[in-house]
């Protein structure tokens, strides 16, 4: 990829393909709506976000089972 960027998804932290607005079609179903963590399913994507939580990294969720919704 010669010029990498950022999916649309400001939540998510994943790049878009080549010539691609999106990550995954999970980021471009959602369109402008906004997410707390990224549900795009990539493997490190979100967990960057919880990481750089306050909270000490023994008490976040980093089990990389499915996020709860509320």
């Amino acid at each position: 990829m010669a010029n990498p960027k950022k999916c649309a998804n400001a939540t998510c932290t994943c790049l878009a393909p080549e010539k691609k607005k999106y990550c995954s079609d999970h980021c471009e179903a959602i369109g402008n709506r906004m997410e707390i963590i990224c549900l795009c399913g990539h493997a490190d994507c979100g967990v960057t976000a919880l990481q750089s939580s306050d909270k000490p990294r023994s008490e976040a969720n980093l089990s990389g089972g499915p996020a709860t919704r509320f």
